[in-house]
């Protein structure tokens, strides 16, 4: 191993210890990506594209690594998963990092739709190439401790009329270190929709990551509903669009401690078409940040980026958006924008935007703006006889609800709105 990481914090060293015991099990990429991690260590304030989320402070120790589930801990995530999941979705379960077969849905039947072992180290080999477009240390932290996980992949030209989902549970303990890593790959032509439900709220760390492939001329919807993470976690999501593909993505986020979540997109083929939008709410002292990188390799691509904030008691939103545009990306269209809604004085929102364009053909832009509820609009429904907290949830709702407009699945659109609705009704941004 290089050289390591000078006066590591106890959860570095932690981290030390628990690949110490792996290492010999896992040799190969497996050990270079933990020589990445051991280089650098836990990301801080002085590391740019984590400035507002400080890792290393939160993280003061980490702990014990997750095993693979006992019957507790299935007979828990079983209860957890009827509670969480989505109506008519093919599911794919998740225990602490580890695929559970006796909880997911069987594949067999459903044509064009093959689901293999992350632990297939040829596979692993041949994706290579995707897990290598995004440079970060919780990634490598991620490839060196992963264990488990899936791919699922999806047949040039398949069309499936159902949405697959991925629900990531906790056991029964719940406060170990998990760490997930599933691929999903679309064929040339394929069109399919898919739903991430993140439900590990017991305690621990979490240090997810999602990668997604979209073949020529492929279409994904894709719904992330994050509304009870882990006190610390980290969720990546990595994706390399084909020519012509078009991958619309969204995220409801709620009940998050400390929520970093990552985004690297890059449109690998020309006439790529790119819709990001996710909806944040925050309540206490709640903490999220979403910060993403797109890059416009090809020609010709078009991206949209839209993210909401509302902002209760003391919580803190982050939002740092980068579209990258070489010289060759001509033609390129981007177009990035964050609102935010703060409830309170108390509340903070910090937004950086940033463009860095190499190509002289494009038209490339970026806003921000924060404010708060329109007292006019307000005082107009309590007139009507609107109690206040109803009509402030009204409002929210219009707010937020806007980002889940991309989606072409109306299912999609269902449960997200749902989801909102139900957020809204426990009264914690009345």
């Amino acid at each position: 191993m290089g050289a390591l990481l000078q006066n590591p914090t106890q959860a570095e060293q932690d981290f030390f210890r628990s690949f110490g015991v792996l290492r010999e099990r896992y040799p190969g990429e497996r050990q270079a990506a933990f020589e990445r991690f051991a280089r650098v260590g836990l990301p801080t304030r002085r590391v740019e594209s984590w400035h507002y989320s400080d890792l290393r402070a939160k993280l003061r120790q980490a702990p014990p690594m997750a095993e693979a589930p006992d019957e507790a801990s299935r007979q828990y995530a079983r209860l957890e998963r009827e509670k969480v999941s989505s109506p008519g979705a093919l599911k794919l379960v998740l225990i602490d990092g580890f695929f559970s077969a006796g909880l997911s849905d069987d594949f067999s039947g459903v044509a064009g739709v093959r689901i293999r072992s992350i632990k297939d180290e040829t596979l692993a080999r041949n994706l290579k190439a995707l897990t290598a477009q995004a440079d970060d240390p919780l990634l490598d932290l991620n490839a060196a401790f992963s264990r488990d996980g899936a791919v699922i992949e999806i047949a040039a030209g398949t069309r499936l009329q159902q949405p697959i989902e991925i629900v990531a549970l906790c056991g029964v303990e719940g406060g170990h270190s998990r760490f997930s890593r599933n691929f999903v790959t679309l064929g040339d032509g394929a069109q399919a929709s898919l739903i991430e439900t993140r439900a590990e709220s017991i305690g621990g760390f979490g240090d997810s990551a999602l990668f997604l492939s979209l073949g020529k001329a492929a279409e994904l919807d894709y719904a992330c509903r994050s509304q009870n993470s882990a006190p610390v976690d980290v969720q990546s999501l990595i994706v390399s669009l084909g020519a012509e593909a078009k991958l619309r993505a969204t995220a409801l986020i709620a009940g998050a401690p400390f929520l970093r979540r990552q985004l690297f997109v890059t449109c690998a083929g020309a006439n790529a078409e790119l819709h990001l939008s996710g909806a944040s709410l925050l309540t206490g002292r709640e903490n999220a940040d979403t910060t993403l990188v797109v890059t416009h390799e090809a020609p010709s691509c078009l991206s949209r980026e839209t993210f909401k904030y509302v902002l209760a008691e003391q919580a803190n939103g982050v939002f740092q958006g980068k579209i990258v545009v070489p010289s060759q990306a001509q033609k390129t269209d981007g177009k990035m924008m964050c609102r935010g809604l703060l409830l309170s004085d108390d509340a903070a929102l910090s937004v950086k935007p940033e463009l860095e364009i190499f190509a002289d053909d494009v038209a490339c832009g970026h806003g921000a703006a924060c404010g708060k509820l329109d007292a006019n609009q307000l005082f107009y429904m309590e007139s009507r006889g609107v109690p206040r907290p109803e009509a402030q949830a009204i409002l929210i709702e219009a707010f937020a609800a806007e980002a889940f407009d991309i989606l072409h699945d109306e299912s999609l659109r269902d449960l997200l709105n749902a989801d909102l609705k139900a957020l809204l009704q426990t009264g914690a941004f009345a």
